[in-house]
């Protein structure tokens, strides 16, 4: 199997009268769009361009609405890097040449090699022309503490529970070798454990990082 680099997420999606919308790319994971969309939900703190989100339960309805979602994560779209053409185009970097088509196959081929040896720009560094971009590259953005940050918020910010509330809760349910007595006391000492205390804190703090950044348009 020959290894292709992937460069994108391409989607097709079509409007509301069903005709197909330009094809289109992501340079991130669709997931990660999904939990910057649940972040601005529940924080109320993201741009205007979003739409009000209160309007939205569901995130593929937003995702797929001709206004918001993937439209304001996608790159512009491209055109072929070769195609036949009857006009001139300009271009920074386009280039036009005459190709005699009945001539030598091996000295036209050996020549257009030549041809773009010399004049082929570099471009293995994606640079996403995205109206709204995440602040990291992909492999830097890792879910699963995010998720947590922002349920932390929720508990301590929303709900108003303590930090020993949150705590307690995490410990979940009485585990089947230990005696009722013995949770009590688990649960006792988990809820005034100092550092896990501190932990709390220094997750909401985050999460309130990463809501200003929504509120700039960027995310986490």
């Amino acid at each position: 199997m020959k290894y292709v680099k992937r460069t994108g997420f391409t989607y097709i999606f079509n409007n509301p009268d069903g005709t197909p919308r330009p094809r289109r790319g992501l340079f991130w994971m669709k997931k990660i769009y999904k939990e910057w969309f649940e972040w601005a939900k529940m924080s109320g703190e993201y741009p205007s361009e979003f739409g009000n989100l209160d309007d939205f339960d569901d995130f593929d309805v937003w995702w797929k609405h001709p206004d918001y979602g993937f439209e304001l994560f996608c790159e512009p779209e491209q055109g072929e890097p070769l195609k036949e053409v009857k006009e001139i185009e300009e271009g920074k970097h386009i280039k036009h040449l005459r190709i005699n088509l009945t001539g030598d196959t091996a000295k036209i081929k050996l020549m257009f090699k030549r041809f773009l040896d010399k004049n082929i720009v570099p471009n293995d560094k994606i640079v996403s022309q995205a109206r709204f971009q995440p602040s990291k590259p992909q492999r830097n953005i890792k879910l699963p503490p995010i998720k947590k940050y922002r349920e932390t918020y929720i508990q301590r910010e929303i709900l108003g529970m303590s930090r020993g509330d949150v705590l307690e809760e995490r410990m979940g349910n009485k585990p089947p070798h230990l005696t009722k007595e013995q949770w009590k006391d688990a649960i006792i000492s988990g809820r005034e454990h100092s550092e896990r205390m501190r932990t709390i804190s220094r997750e909401v703090q985050k999460a309130k990082i990463i809501i200003k950044n929504i509120k700039k348009g960027t995310f986490p």
